[in-house]
């Protein structure tokens, strides 16, 4: 029996440091993003996935938040 590893909660306010790409891809280890979650995750039942939007630091306040995996978040901030 596999366990998958809990993903960090997460709500609309808090910075975010996550790794893109998917989460068992070691090659983009290095490659940390943060942001801002910009609303409120949605978990899709049919893969298993929970997609977390989320505003890039430098961005503009009106700029489209692009949708991470809540999986390959690493540490999460409350503001």
């Amino acid at each position: 029996m596999s366990r998958k590893p809990a993903s960090p909660a997460v709500a609309a306010g808090h910075r975010v440091t996550y790794v893109p790409g998917r989460p068992r891809d070691t090659s983009r280890r290095q490659l940390c993003r943060r942001g801002v979650v910009a609303g409120t995750p949605v978990a899709d039942t049919h893969t298993d996935v929970t997609w977390v939007p989320v505003r890039l630091d430098g961005h503009a306040d009106d700029t489209e938040p692009v949708w991470i995996r809540a999986d390959t978040i690493i540490d999460v901030v409350a503001v």
